[in-house]
């Protein structure tokens, strides 16, 4: 019989769980070069101290055949971690994975979320069988994919940027985040999005939308200068927010209200952003988009960035 226990990391017998861990990933796409079971207990330790991790950890007879950890830190919304549940039995695998998604729907339901997403990412050639089955197992939970994305990187060593820069439209110009509010930034921030392509965003009810919006403008978490928001006279019509991760940007999310399209606003404002990258000695850039997202693709590819991996996103709607 499976026994299913919901925990937070100080609870956890933190060297046991990394021994599963390392082992249920070991032979797999999933197993980091140079990862020990050392490194392993070391990311978990790191996680004792926040009270939003939580790990769903099925045992039989005393021992660990799966594991799915979550994210509860935010209204509204959990996640899990990405390609979670870790699961080592071969054969009761699908059952376990099933177990451990079922107990987490009504653990996420009790808490009062609204919303459960999975990320699968990231997915290349290698995980073409491992995504078969993952899919399989939220699919059986009632999960459904809410989007596909892709990954892309520019190297601006490599692909330095064109020699002249795109022109603004006459009464645009660009303004630091710092002289901007929230509360400026958010009407215009919602009327781009929900006339976007992204998927993820539109899939969402509106209070799950603001905590996104909340999330992405958060000011604790430090702008890079690079960041842009679009004026048009006095009033907000475009965003670019660029944010430092170790030695590379992330750029996005990315943004222009429906009036503004097609004038080459945010041509001018990528081309913009990535010089001032530059200029700092950043040459690595990277962000997320949505598959389908043809237009803004080919926008971005013009300025050197290049796909690096899919990435998929379930959610289970909590009714």
């Amino acid at each position: 019989m499976v026994e299913i226990t919901i925990n937070k990391f100080k609870d956890v017998d933190i060297p046991k769980l990394a021994k599963f861990m390392f082992n249920a990933t070991k032979d797999t796409v999933f197993h980091e070069e140079n990862q020990t079971i050392q490194s392993v207990e070391k990311s978990l330790q790191e996680m004792e101290s926040d009270e939003n991790e939580i790990v769903l950890i099925a045992s039989r007879n005393g021992e660990i055949i799966g594991a799915l950890r979550i994210y509860t830190g935010f209204p509204e919304m959990a996640f899990t971690a990405k390609w979670h549940p870790i699961i080592h039995i071969e054969g009761t695998r699908k059952e376990t994975a099933i177990e451990l998604l079922q107990s987490c729907k009504e653990y996420v339901k009790e808490r009062g979320f609204t919303r459960f997403e999975a990320n699968l990412s990231p997915i290349d050639h290698e995980h073409v069988e491992v995504y078969k089955e993952y899919k399989s197992w939220y699919e059986t939970a009632d999960f459904y994919k809410a989007t596909e994305e892709v990954l892309l990187r520019v190297n601006l060593e490599t692909h330095p940027l064109p020699p002249t820069q795109p022109m603004l439209p006459k009464g645009i110009h660009f303004e630091n985040i710092n002289n901007v509010t929230n509360k400026e930034i958010e009407e215009p921030f919602f009327e781009s999005f929900t006339n976007s392509r992204d998927r993820l965003f539109l899939d969402m009810t509106k209070a799950q939308q603001q905590v996104s919006f909340n999330f992405w403008f958060r000011r604790s978490r430090p702008f890079h200068r690079a960041t842009i928001i679009v004026m048009k006279d006095d009033d907000v019509v475009g965003f670019n927010l660029v944010r430092m991760d170790d030695t590379s940007a992330e750029v996005g999310p990315v943004g222009v209200i429906p009036k503004y399209h097609r004038q080459g606003i945010m041509k001018a404002v990528l081309y913009e952003s990535l010089k001032r990258l530059q200029e700092d000695g950043i040459m690595i850039g990277e962000l997320e988009v949505d598959g389908s997202n043809e237009p803004a693709i080919n926008l971005y590819t013009m300025f050197g960035f290049r796909k690096v991996h899919g990435q998929e996103y379930f959610a289970w709607k909590v009714k």
